[in-house]
């Protein structure tokens, strides 16, 4: 009778333990999230960002000349990046026009005050997509360090959570929406469907994205970003894919207990990233005047 309570309290207790479903709009925060921590040139094979957040991948891109387009033309590559940039570019123009309006800023000034509230915000969007991601919570130090291409490949890694489709509501209908489709590529999603839960970890690239369509001149280009993923991390890093996807799936299989930073081998290095992207200084020392987070950053 002892035994039966205590596994029924252990079957109650349950669901406080459960992982919570990752959501589109946590696809579209993560996904910014690498943008603005790397940029990889193919040919230097070198990370031209700057391993910080902030939101340098909108502001900055162009010489701030693309801010109100989202920036990098990369975070109009789906609808759930572009969709989260569209966000915070609004949030910008809004808290900027209320400053002027205030007439008490210049316009620079506006600018200044708008980006480092824009960023705070991303950043609170930033901790609650990395929970649901990884089951574990955001760290609370801050590292002054590089980004090293580990990190970036286990990023590229977390493309198993991808979805190929999702469900919107268009016209009164439910239709299935295919993500990879570059006609789509710039669609604003709406709050319920960013809120719909994606497929959870089963180590499998959805089908899509082994055939990505990417428009060009004269003809189109053909990816399979699988393909691609799995050079970056032989070629630069000490992993496979095909064993990170192993674990990955095995991760998957369990929906009450633990998160991916202790339970596979390379989740460590996902804290130490977001750890870097949180310093509020840059490699050379030089203060992050973006970041207004104060925690201590070595």
């Amino acid at each position: 009778m002892k035994i039966f309570s205590v596994l029924l309290l252990l079957l109650c207790s349950l669901p406080a333990f459960a992982k919570k479903p990752i959501r589109v709009v946590d696809v579209g925060v993560m996904g910014l999230a690498s943008h603005d921590l790397f940029q990889w040139n193919t040919q230097t094979r070198e990370n031209e960002e700057n391993g910080r957040f902030d939101l340098s991948t909108i502001f900055d891109y162009a010489d701030g000349t693309r801010i109100h387009q989202g920036g990098n033309p990369k975070n109009s590559s789906n609808a759930a990046v572009y969709s989260i940039t569209q966000n915070l570019v609004s949030f910008y123009a809004g808290k900027k026009a209320a400053l002027l309006m205030s007439r008490t800023v210049t316009e620079e000034q506006a600018h200044i005050i708008a980006r480092q509230q824009t960023v705070a915000f991303f950043m609170g969007m930033v901790k609650e997509s990395y929970e649901r991601f990884t089951n574990a919570r955001f760290p609370d130090y801050a590292l002054a360090q590089t980004v090293t291409d580990d990190e970036q490949g286990v990023m590229r890694a977390l493309h198993d959570i991808l979805p190929g489709k999702i469900y919107v509501n268009r016209n009164l209908t439910r239709e299935v929406f295919e993500v990879t489709d570059f006609r789509l590529a710039m669609t604003q999603l709406s709050p319920t469907e960013m809120m719909k839960p994606v497929k959870f970890y089963d180590g499998k690239y959805d089908e899509e994205y082994l055939h990505v369509v990417v428009p060009g001149f004269p003809d189109p280009t053909i990816i399979n970003l699988q393909a691609i993923d799995q050079s970056f991390i032989a070629e630069q890093t000490n992993y496979n894919l095909d064993d990170m996807l192993a674990e990955l799936q095995f991760y998957g299989q369990f929906p009450f207990f633990g998160n991916l930073v202790h339970f596979t081998s390379f989740g460590y290095h996902l804290e130490n990233l977001f750890a870097k992207g949180i310093c509020n200084k840059y490699i050379d020392g030089s203060p992050n005047t973006w970041n207004t987070v104060a925690v201590e950053c070595y």
